[in-house]
């Protein structure tokens, strides 16, 4: 189980302890105020921590005010000042005199809540004792080790003090004797054996299995005389291997045994017994005074003696003829309802094992559709990122085809720079400048590379979309869609990689036009060849040499400059279009990192929609291939549609054949790539361009298609979280109202028990009558002649009856005093301790006239390899509030 779980797990299990004890001792309740129609309630729980000894380590108070109804409270509450707290909000409390005071509007339910250090002693003092094969050690040195471990619980209520009480001798004169009372307090100390604990024995624990192969046991207290003792002392005994301490729980409330049921009934029983030795000793007095008055009168029983005889005679005849024969049949119908008692006491003994099996089940129920819970919202919250991460990719691939748009013009000025470059280009002195355009477009070939090469453009499209096409291929799991979304990822960065290599070679071509347009640099090499070629006439007239191209006068130098400047704007933009960080216009390099962002790490359910989304974005993908290269993909590309690889390569080779002094090879507007010319290439990247463009639109819908499924993913999973959580709160209920069944069928099982030992008892008692009134009858005859007998002897009864009051009933008299006093020392002890518990409960008390109760929460630390005792302090305070609040419900509705 996770620690969430435990947590959750450990405030159920405490809130219900503390409720089944204010059910079973809580006392009447106090004063309920109310203003203006509202109730308010107050609870003070003290959470403590021990070491494992026993010894406190640290302590904290918890105080709540609960204010039901409508209207104004003017609210005056004492706390502990020191260290106090406000939990509800960052803001603290207005305090006076020790006292929260302030006026709140109440319109249905409000809550105050506290925490303060608690300075004060704990009323109950704790003791724990360890002894590892009957050598007593310290909690310590019982980790990892193996044998027989023994551990001795001793919890003490120290709240006893002097104080004088009265009570009834038995002869009606009130006594005052000086006893220690303490404020009376019940409780509980739980543990969970791990399942290494084996053997488990204990005489005072309550054991039953936790369900995970341990064993949960829980120690009764009552804590007050003379129903129980201050002090109780306790423990188990198991064997153990690789040997830990584990923690224990104390909770212990404050009760009053005059008002709990659980003690009505057996405070109830001293004061019976107080009276009951009163009466034993006026009735012994007045025998006494008419023993004396039988001595008197033993003349007149002579008398009645002989009736007596004759009555005796009528006695026999009834009990033979009819007592005698009843009681033997009330003796055969007490047997069979004992047989019958003890059949219920069996089938409620396994009742109740069936409850606590139906508690075991329903919290494993609850932990794992808590654990399935955590789980659905997990992968609503990934289903979220998808749809996100599509939403980017879909807001960045417009970018990525205006970017396209942007190389398309780029192209389209090459083209016109190429045309003007072939009328114009015929020195061979240009192999500088030409050379370093030649550089940079083998670096742009470079960087589309192949299919095989998964560093490339080419290579990284065909990742993205073999990845895809794996994803949506008959049989693919979500598994294989996650690796094709991952791939498409790695391929959106491999394109952006690609294109950084390209943006190399774009570079790489623009600064060597930068350079030959620099003074000095080889436009002006090319213009001062010219000019020194003197043989050439028309160099005569300009010195800027003025050619002719198709019967037209042309300054060669300015047109080759600004064909160079043009390739320079044309290069600009077209690095501007691969990579361009400004966000809202951003390059196409830029685009694709963000669509690998979005993404990468994101899984998508493979539902119908998601896949036809898929494969729209593989089929857009293959067109990008195809544009990329037309050899990418046989038998998928056009080999007539030349791609923008074959195109570059085209470029490569018209830039090799300028440089060789074939400026022919340039081409001209009518110039295809079946042409091999340079403008064919372009023409040919123009269409490859389009290509790329028209597979973007493709690549736009099919990701709005992927964010519209992710979305409905992601709310598919939240709703399925939210179920989920609903299952666990009504598993939750269902082992709440199991462990209650079981509490329920365990009382009935020990009261059918009792039954069944009764029934037996009265069977017994049955036949014994039926005998007894038998021998009556017989005795009855025999009385008639004693009864003769004693009329004889009748002038000794004065002297029978002198000595039946000197040797019986005076002695009777002494022996109801002693049980009066007994009993009413005993009684009254428990009314001084309902005193103190009535008043003195509440550890710095209530609003006035509000409910109040206060509770105490006492966690023993466990030792174990890791020494971490320190967490459940963090777990056990989310359950303190729930204790408190719980107590008071339950007290408020058991007093109502």
């Amino acid at each position: 189980m996770s620690t969430t779980h435990r947590v959750a797990g450990f405030g159920v299990t405490l809130l219900a302890a503390s409720a089944a004890m204010v059910l079973g001792v809580s006392p009447a309740a106090a004063a309920t105020i109310v203003a203006d129609d509202v109730v308010v309630t107050n609870t003070e729980t003290v959470q403590a921590y021990l070491d494992p000894t026993g010894q406190l380590d640290v302590a904290r108070i918890y105080d709540q005010i609960a204010m039901q109804g409508n209207g104004t409270v003017d609210l005056r509450n004492p706390v502990e000042t020191e260290g106090l707290r406000n939990l509800d909000s960052f803001g603290g409390f207005e305090v006076v005199d020790g006292e929260i005071v302030g006026t709140y509007e109440v319109d249905g339910d409000l809550r105050l809540r506290a925490v303060s250090d608690f300075p004060q002693e704990l009323p109950l003092e704790v003791a724990v004792t360890y002894a590892l094969d009957g050598e007593q050690v310290e909690p310590e040195d019982v980790v990892g080790e193996t044998g027989t471990l023994e551990v001795q619980y001793t919890v003490r209520n120290v709240t006893g003090q002097p104080q004088d009480i009265t009570y009834d001798d038995g002869t009606g004169t009130m006594v005052t004797a000086t006893e220690d009372v303490v404020i009376p307090m019940v409780g509980s100390l739980t543990t969970v054996l791990p399942p290494a604990f084996t053997d488990v024995t204990s005489n005072e624990a309550n054991m039953a299995g936790d369900g995970r192969g341990g064993t949960k046991m829980s120690f009764t207290m009552t804590l007050f005389g003379p129903i129980g003792a201050p002090e109780a002392t306790f423990g188990y005994r198991a064997n153990i291997s690789d040997g830990v301490i584990p923690p224990a729980s104390i909770s212990a409330l404050p009760v009053s045994p005059l008002d709990s049921p659980s003690f009505k009934g057996g405070s109830a029983a001293y004061q019976s017994g107080a009276v009951t030795g009163a009466t034993l000793t006026a009735g012994a007095t007045t025998i006494d005074d008419n023993l004396l008055k039988l001595r008197d009168g033993a003349g007149e029983l002579l008398a009645g003696l002989i009736k007596l005889k004759d009555g005796a005679g009528q006695l026999n005849a009834g009990l033979t003829g009819t007592a005698a024969p009843g009681a033997a049949k009330l003796a055969d119908g007490t047997d069979q309802a004992a047989a019958g008692a003890a059949e219920l006491s069996s089938g409620l003994g396994q009742l109740d094992d069936g409850a606590n099996q139906l508690a075991d089940g329903a919290g494993q129920v609850a932990d794992g559709a808590g654990t399935a819970a955590t789980g659905a919202d997990t992968l609503a919250g990934g289903s979220a990122q998808v749809a996100d991460g599509l939403d980017q990719a879909g807001a960045q691939a417009p970018a990525l085809i205006a970017g396209l748009d942007q190389v398309a013009a780029g192209l389209a000025q090459v083209d016109a720079g190429l045309e003007t470059l072939s009328e114009t280009l015929t020195d061979p002195d240009t192999t500088q400048g030409v050379g370093l355009l030649q550089a940079g477009i083998k670096k742009l070939i470079a960087g589309i590379g192949t299919t095989g090469d998964a560093t490339t453009l080419l290579g990284g499209v065909e990742k993205i979309r073999a990845g895809l096409a794996a994803a949506t291929a008959t049989g693919g799991s979500i598994d294989q869609l996650k690796g094709g979304v991952d791939g498409a990822a790695a391929g959106a960065e491999t394109i952006a990689a690609g294109l950084e290599k390209a943006l190399l070679g774009v570079n790489g071509v623009r600064d060597g036009n930068t350079a030959a347009l620099a003074p000095g640099g080889s436009i002006e090499q090319v213009g001062n060849a010219i000019r020194d070629i003197a043989d050439v006439p028309s160099c005569a007239a300009d010195p800027l040499c003025v050619g002719t191209v198709n019967g037209t006068a042309t300054n060669i130098e300015s047109q080759l400059r600004t064909s160079a400047t043009t390739s320079e704007q044309v290069l600009t933009a077209v690095s501007t279009g691969l990579s361009n960080t400004d966000p809202d216009n951003p390059g196409a390099i830029q685009g694709l990192l963000k669509i690998a962002a979005g993404l990468s790490g994101q899984v998508s359910p493979g539902i119908a929609a998601l896949k036809a989304s898929l494969i729209e974005a593989a089929t857009g993908l293959a067109r990008i291939e195809c544009g990329l290269s037309n050899a990418s993909l046989p038998g998928v590309c056009d080999p007539d549609t030349p791609g923008l690889l074959e195109g570059l390569q085209l470029v490569d080779e018209g830039v090799a054949t300028l440089v060789g002094g074939v400026v022919a090879a340039v081409g001209d507007d009518n110039d295809t790539s079946a042409d091999k010319t340079l403008r064919g290439g372009i023409h040919s990247l123009q269409a490859g361009v389009d290509e790329l463009s028209a597979g973007g639109q493709a690549l736009i819908l099919g990701l709005d298609k992927l964010s519209v499924g992710a979305t409905l993913v992601a709310e598919g999973n939240a709703d399925l979280a939210t179920g989920l959580d609903t299952l666990a709160d009504g598993a939750g209920q269902v082992s709440s109202g199991a462990d209650q069944l079981a509490d329920g069928t365990g009382t009935a099982s020990a009261g059918s028990a009792k039954l069944a030992d009764g029934t037996q008892l009265l069977a017994v008692g049955a036949n014994q009558l039926a005998d007894g009134l038998l021998t009556a009858a017989d005795g009855s005859s025999q009385l008639a002649v004693g009864l003769g007998t004693a009329a004889e002897a009748a002038p000794a009864l004065p002297e029978g009856a002198q000595r039946l009051s000197d040797e019986g009933t005076s002695k009777l008299i002494d022996a109801g005093k002693a049980t009066a006093a007994d009993y009413g020392v005993k009684y009254a002890l428990i009314e001084a301790g309902a005193e103190r518990a009535q008043t003195e409960a509440m550890i710095y008390g209530a609003p006035a006239d509000a409910t109040g109760k206060a509770a105490y929460s006492i966690e023993i630390a466990g030792v174990d390899s890791t020494s971490g005792n320190n967490l459940q302090r963090g777990l056990v305070a989310a359950a303190l509030f729930g204790l408190a609040a719980g107590g008071a419900f339950l007290l408020r509705r058991q007093t109502a």
